[in-house]
């Protein structure tokens, strides 16, 4: 196992990565989605988004993997930090870095592995995005480029965090020291009431330890005849996220009597108008200190709070329309402490798009007595643009609205970075919804949360069709009986499912026949929250396979009839070869008796008996002639595939074919060699059999005793040998012309008792040497036929 070297800015990569504060902290649902998405992506069975630091690497992030850190000298991840890009290892065994690592020894083996570093805005990297299997694979160029650009997103959402962190710190530590210096007591508290922290003075306002106040422990020190109103009022406030204000008196352990305590605390509102909690204050007003009093502390306190955590407060009576702006408050509209606005001066400072808001929202609260707490754009009086987080409530007496009061703060930079945070999420729902995989997310109910662009493709859906409806809809009925009773149970009992087969419904009714995969999220509490789920339509796999399977079944049918073709073409060829013996041999036998008993005549000077035996065996010639005829078209018919062509000399095969004639016509053929070649590739019997059937028709219809002349000739490109026959008989009847070759076409000459064959076996034998027979010319003034015989390899 090959450990790689430190990257050259390790240094500077650690003090970012320390700067991050994100080692060891609690999983992030961002964090944890892109991970999921990665694996879902690359079909992986793990994904992970790790950070390394000097020992170790961490998982922020991880799918399908069962450690929380691994030692940094064990970490394929270690070489990702040294690459410019992605980093892919196709089989780890085959690899000499990492053949011996102990989990490519380990049963399963780690086989794959790719990885993309985590790039921030310094070009540091503090860790990687990787995903692993346990069997040799290769990224695909979609696939991996989505794992970059995966990245890409795990770095923004690292430094957004940063920034939000480092936004949080400068708003929490201002708090908690002028928490501890002010003169009243501080606390904070969930919506429930449950302490989270108090200051000194509090605790000294209570008796109680800074341990014993957290939680409802602080309910213990209310005197018993105030407890009731005390809870009730809170929970009141909470309902209507209203400020808590109420006086009440506590039991001090230090003192005989209750003490009296002013509270007053502020709801503080989510970005969605959800209620976090409250931050409050409380005072001992036992002494009875003066209203006035009162009032001068609370403005010192309201202005020393809003120098050290920039929070302004404004007033306006409603019934002079006076407003007064805290120093703060001035500051943020780039106005001199103690600026006096008139009511338009204020509203002007808004955008116009905000000014309607921000009046419905003072209507409201006049007429309902609901505060408000709105995000708003406003131009300062030097013309910046900012963003204020302008926040008021109603004061009433005897139920009449006589005041509007309220806080005033500069939230530019949590504007952008909630902005920021908004486009990274638009983002990563582009990438999910453009990825080339059908994809889709469901609630815990199977409702349609999300879907990608080609699942809405491949079924032919428009995205508000499908968004909100339960993925049942989309089911095929035994297929959503399936689901309902066996796959979503082990999706939210095992956190996935794989490959289970499915049928959808397109929306022209037709069904798609897929496998669906799918990985479950859940809450703090384990219940389920959602599921991605990756669909590989299998529709055309399964045609393939049953076309496949036919064409299989075509292929052996007609395997078996080739079969059985062949087997009775053999038997055809076995009685040809018995019929060529049992017929043939006997008209040779009966053929060379007439020539003997012709010859014998001739001697004794017979003349008339060796012309009868002479007519006779010239009609036995025309026998035998077709006889030879019938059985080669047999043969030819029998679809032989390939011949026997054997160097062949030329002038043997000329002198057999005419010697094959009638022995009163041998005289008219005339041959012509035009070429020295001697010999010629063929198969000598099949080209005997064609050359004398040219050479008997052309006996046959030329008149008298005309001479039939046969040329022989060659050619070097391409090379062949040729044969020309030419008589002078009268020409072809046009009628024949179009069917010359064909089976049963015959000339004017012929008697009903042939067949027709000779053209046709012609033909055929020239076909089978892969050469041609062709009609050059025919006329009045004769006939010439060509045979061109290749000899090219």
């Amino acid at each position: 196992m090959v450990i790689p070297a430190l990257p050259p800015d390790e240094d500077q990569r650690l003090a970012r990565l320390s700067a991050l504060q994100v080692m060891d902290t609690e999983p992030e649902p961002l964090f944890d989605h892109l991970a999921a998405l990665a694996a879902q992506i690359c079909g992986t069975p793990v994904a992970l988004l790790g950070l390394i630091d000097e020992k170790r690497q961490w998982f922020k992030a991880a799918v399908g993997f069962g450690r929380s850190e691994t030692p940094r000298a064990q970490t394929f991840c270690a070489h990702t930090l040294l690459a410019d890009g992605l980093f892919e290892v196709c089989d780890a065994q085959l690899d000499e870095r990492f053949a011996t690592h102990p989990d490519v020894l380990a049963n399963p083996p780690l086989r794959f592995y790719a990885g993309v570093p985590i790039r921030l805005d310094d070009g540091s990297h503090p860790g990687t995005l990787c995903v692993v299997d346990f069997q040799p694979r290769e990224l695909t160029e979609a696939q991996r480029e989505a794992l970059t650009r995966l990245a890409g997103s795990a770095a923004e959402a690292l430094m957004m965090r940063e920034r939000v962190q480092a936004r949080q710190a400068a708003v929490d530590e201002p708090f908690r020291l002028l928490a501890e210096i002010a003169p009243l007591g501080v606390f904070s508290a969930d919506a429930a009431g449950r302490f989270s922290y108090t200051n000194a003075h509090w605790q000294r306002i209570s008796g109680l330890s800074a341990q014993a106040a957290l939680g409802a422990g602080w309910a213990a020190t209310l005197a018993a005849e105030d407890a009731a109103s005390v809870v009730g009022h809170w929970q009141r406030c909470v309902v209507r996220r209203q400020p808590f204000e109420m006086r009440y008196r506590l039991r001090h352990p230090g003192h005989e009597l209750p003490r009296q305590v002013w509270v007053r605390a502020r709801p503080l509102l989510t970005p969605d108008g959800q209620l976090a909690g409250y931050v409050g204050i409380a005072e001992d007003v036992t002494d009875r200190i003066s209203a006035e009093r009162e009032l001068r502390d609370s403005k010192a306190l309201l202005d020393r709070t809003g120098r050290v955590a920039g929070i302004g407060g404004w007033s306006l009576d409603l019934q002079t329309e006076e407003i007064v702006w805290s120093d703060q408050t001035c500051r943020i509209h780039d106005l001199a402490p103690g600026h006096r606005p008139t009511l338009d001066e204020a509203i002007r400072y808004y955008k116009p798009e905000a000014r309607p808001v921000i009046e419905a929202a003072v209507q409201r609260g006049i007429s309902y007595g609901e505060p408000w707490s709105l995000e708003l754009p406003l131009v300062t009086a030097t013309g910046r643009d900012i963003w204020v987080l302008a926040q008021g409530q109603v004061d009433w007496q005897d139920g009449v609205p006589v005041r509007l009061v309220g806080a005033f703060q500069d939230v530019t930079e949590h504007h952008r970075a909630a902005v920021e945070l908004e486009r990274s999420r638009q983002r990563l729902r582009a990438l999910y919804e453009s990825t080339p995989a059908l994809m889709h997310s469901v609630d815990a109910e199977g409702r349609v949360l999300s879907v990608s662009d080609r699942w809405l493709e491949r079924l032919g859906y428009r995205r508000e069709e499908v968004l909100g409806r339960s993925i049942d809809d989309f089911l095929e009925p035994q297929s959503c009986l399936q689901v309902r009773d066996v796959f979503r149970p082990a999706l939210w009992r095992d956190g996935h499912v794989d490959d289970c087969p499915v049928q959808l419904i397109r929306a022209d009714g037709q069904l798609r026949d897929a496998l669906v995969s799918a990985v479950a999220e859940y809450d703090a509490e384990g219940r389920p929250l959602r599921a991605l789920a990756l669909v590989d339509d299998i529709t055309e796999e399964l045609e393939r396979r049953a076309e496949l399977a036919r064409e299989q079944q075509m292929r052996r049918q007609t395997e078996h009839h080739v079969h059985e073709l062949d087997r009775l073409l053999h038997e055809r060829s076995e009685m040809l070869d018995v019929l060529a013996h049992e017929v043939r041999q006997p008209l040779n036998n009966a053929s060379a008796a007439l020539q003997s008993a012709a010859a014998s005549l001739a001697g004794r000077g017979e003349q008339q008996a060796q012309q009868r035996l002479t007519r006779a065996q010239a009609v036995l010639g025309q026998v035998l002639a077709g006889v030879d005829n019938t059985l080669a078209a047999a043969s030819l018919l029998a679809g032989a595939a390939s011949i026997a062509r054997v160097d062949t000399d030329i002038d043997t095969l000329v002198a057999v074919t005419v010697a094959d004639l009638p022995r009163d016509q041998r005289d008219r053929i005339v041959v012509h060699r035009h070429t020295a070649t001697r010999t010629a590739l063929m198969d000598m019997s099949l080209l005997r059999l064609a050359l004398r059937n040219l050479l008997s028709n052309a006996l046959k219809y030329a008149p008298g005793i005309s001479p039939v002349t046969l040329h022989v000739m060659d050619f070097d490109e391409p090379a062949a040998l040729q044969f020309e026959v030419a008589d002078a008989g009268p020409g072809i009847p046009r009628e024949l012309l179009p069917r010359l070759f064909t089976r049963g076409a015959r000339g004017h000459g012929g008697t009903e008792s042939t067949h027709g064959l000779g053209l046709y076996i012609v033909r055929r034998v020239m076909d089978l040497h892969g050469g041609s027979a062709e009609l050059l010319r025919t006329g009045p003034l004769g006939t010439v036929m060509r045979l061109t015989l290749p000899q090219a390899g």
